[in-house]
């Protein structure tokens, strides 16, 4: 597996490199991309607050990648959430919603990797989220 970050923003003892930082979204927004390569990595997503006020409100969290043959083409890879309102999810309101989700991504590309999140709906507060990726051993 090869990784190597171009951009390494966050460089702890883990080896964990932030997809997203922290920080509210409130329109539909692109995470800067990161080189990662192909291979297995676990994917760490931290919700700190999640507003939800309007009847309509939904947020699509979705992980991307692409190739260095195509870079201006992205594939999705995972959805890491989907979050929102009882009448726009069809499931209990998200509101406040906190806590961390880990997921095992395997990509199957060779470049980099982005996060995306789509608005949909009457954004009343926002959500405020952060998204890290570790690299797995060989073993995974």
């Amino acid at each position: 597996m090869a990784w190597t970050p171009v951009t390494r923003i966050n460089d702890n003892k883990l080896g964990g490199v932030t997809l997203k930082a922290a920080g509210a979204i409130t329109t539909d927004t692109t995470s800067t991309a990161v080189e990662i390569g192909k291979g297995k990595f676990r994917v760490v997503t931290t919700w700190s607050t999640c507003t939800v006020a309007a009847n309509d409100e939904l947020y699509h969290v979705v992980l991307e990648a692409n190739t260095r043959s195509a870079t201006s083409t992205w594939y999705e890879l995972q959805t890491l959430a989907v979050l929102g309102a009882y009448e726009a999810n069809g499931r209990q309101s998200d509101n406040a919603s906190t806590g961390s989700v880990e997921t095992i991504v395997d990509n199957p590309l060779d470049y980099q990797v982005q996060v995306r999140t789509y608005v949909n709906g009457t954004e009343a507060g926002g959500c405020n989220f952060a998204v890290v990726a570790y690299p797995l051993g060989s073993k995974y």
